[in-house]
């Protein structure tokens, strides 16, 4: 891509295979055209050769075998993506990028493979892997983290705005106290002004990548999407960042007037009406996070864990309240603060909170007996209920339902993931907290899922299998272990391993991250009693694990 200079005329000259074109501040010149001395106007871009054509070189273009299919555009959509930098250059070698290393997420030219990648076996070509960036979890990420950075400085924005409102009301004071009191008001006012000036700048910022990823979607080469899409990333990170710093400790400023004691009796007698003192109150504005630079990125090697060196330590095993002769203890999840809550879908209506030491804590009332459950955020949840054609996102503080979302069909497992939510139903069906439903993929699964940025996992009962698969519905691997019988709940760790819990066979298994190897990590003498319902806490490193009988245990994974 090429950025403008803003003169009149903007001349590149292209060396290698003797390429040159033209490119006017109204108009493209054609670029074989422009090799043999003719100047004419192109009328399409070709996004491969990087040159424009005229009407006869785009015939003579699309009659080569080798750039038949290359993707060409108007030159009045190239004018919408042509000041959108994106490198195609190494900038270690000077090199085209032309491969592209899985192991690191990383584009790389044919000088970087000796030197930095020697070991990695999955070094590809990177015309291969960006086929179908337009469809990629990574592109559909970063529009999601744009619009959601987008919408937190919107409220933020608002939120110091109204801040500095409330500066602009004051009560009219005697003369003498004007003086201070603008002194004071400006102080404030300057405060507010600067942090709502890099605020705005950062909406802008925002504006602007969210535009140049709309362009590059619509008119780039996949190629240039690929490559565009992360380095996009980086500066959305960068601004993020930026943002959060900025509004981690942001001051609210409240005017007052202390009257003086004897003000109305003494009116005549004293100097000043009284004295100006601003209070200060430290506050943190939200900002909701959007997991960034993460969609389809694989974990570095060195942090994959062999799940050989997975090591137990029980922390805490509990009674679950029983109410009900017949229970089925079917989800469970660790919420922020570090307590548990507990659904028992042949229970009553409600879910069960327990603490991290197993004291209840209370009981959050439910619609129907809650089936499968999973974190939103610090106050809500999402929750689903079996046979019952329908979600419900709970909010925590006040047990009051945000929204119901309705289905074609019963809703079991459950998982929350980058702002969408995971639902077996009828297959997986993935929607965003709206309710909208963004894809559905048709796969015969069991009724237990868990998700991580990359990756769906789920589980075949009929044929003792684990499934791993890609958000675009692509197979990672399949993992048979014939010793699971009734498989159950289903969680993965730091290091995509993934443990099922077996309730027939009392067994607690784990399967490598690769789906290469799988060992029995826990058993009946272990105290496992029919297993049901699993979940692993990345942030606190702990599985929790509820069994049938209506114990439940919290391990630390070391």
């Amino acid at each position: 891509m090429y950025t403008g200079t803003g003169d009149k005329t903007r001349e590149i000259l292209r060396v290698g295979k003797h390429r040159r074109y033209t490119i006017m501040s109204d108009c493209i010149r054609c670029g074989p055209c422009g090799y043999a001395d003719n100047t004419r106007n192109a009328e399409k871009w070709c996004t491969v050769c990087e040159e424009g054509l005229c009407t006869d070189c785009e015939q003579v273009h699309k009659s080569i075998k080798t750039t038949r299919n290359h993707r060409l555009i108007s030159t009045d959509d190239f004018q919408q993506i042509k000041n959108i930098s994106i490198s195609l250059t190494c900038k270690d070698h000077n090199k085209t990028l032309e491969l592209y290393c899985k192991t690191h997420d990383v584009a790389v030219c044919l000088g970087c493979v000796p030197s930095h990648h020697r070991a990695c076996y999955d070094v590809i070509p990177l015309d291969k892997t960006a086929e179908n960036t337009k469809n990629s979890t990574a592109l559909a990420d970063l529009e999601d983290t744009l619009t959601i950075a987008s919408q937190n400085l919107e409220q933020i924005i608002n939120d110091r705005s109204a801040a500095l409102k409330n500066l602009d009301v004051r009560d009219e004071l005697e003369q003498k106290l004007l003086l201070e009191l603008d002194t004071q008001h400006g102080k404030c006012k300057s405060g507010l002004s600067k942090l709502l000036n890099r605020l705005k700048n950062s909406e802008q910022n925002l504006n602007s990548l969210k535009e140049q990823t709309s362009q590059l979607k619509s008119f780039a080469s996949d190629i240039q999407l690929f490559l565009g899409t992360r380095q996009i990333n980086k500066t959305v990170l960068k601004e993020v960042k930026s943002v959060k710093e900025g509004i981690k400790s942001v001051p609210n400023y409240e005017v007052n007037l202390q009257l003086h004691t004897a003000i109305i009796a003494l009116m005549n007698e004293i100097d000043q009406l009284g004295e100006i003192s601003v209070t200060e109150n430290i506050t943190c504005l939200p900002f909701k996070e959007a997991k960034l630079d993460q969609a389809q990125k694989q974990l570095p090697v060195q942090e994959l864990n062999n799940i050989n060196n997975i090591k137990f330590r029980l922390r805490k095993k509990f009674d679950v309240e029983r109410h009900c002769y017949y229970m089925w203890r079917s989800g469970c999840t660790m919420l922020p603060n570090g307590n548990v809550l507990i659904a028992d879908y042949q229970g009553s209506k409600i879910l069960m909170e327990y603490s991290k030491d197993g004291k209840h804590i209370r009981d959050i009332p439910c619609s129907r007996p809650p089936f499968d459950l999973t974190v939103i955020d610090h106050d809500r949840i999402a929750v689903t209920y079996g046979d019952n054609k329908y979600v419900e996102i709970l909010n925590l503080k006040n047990n009051i339902v945000e929204r119901k979302l309705k289905s074609d069909n019963d809703c079991y497992g459950i998982s929350y993931q980058d702002t969408k939510l995971f639902i077996i139903s009828g297959g997986i069906v993935i929607r965003d907290i709206t309710g909208k439903v963004l894809k559905t993929l048709t796969v015969d699964c069991g009724k237990y899922l868990e998700t991580t940025v990359d990756r769906i996992y789920y589980t075949v009962r009929n044929d003792h299998t684990v499934h791993c698969i890609s958000m675009a519905d692509e197979e990672i691997w399949v993992h048979k272990v014939e010793s699971l019988i009734d498989l159950k709940g289903i969680t993965v760790d730091d290091h995509q391993n993934v443990f099922i819990a077996d309730q027939d066979s009392n067994l607690l298994t784990v399967i490598q991250y690769d789906g290469k190897a799988s060992k029995t990590l826990l058993t009946e003498t272990d105290g496992l009693d029919k297993p049901s319902a699993l979940h692993y806490n990345k942030d606190k490193k702990m599985l929790l694990i509820c069994n049938q009988n209506g114990s439940a245990a919290l391990y630390n994974l070391e």
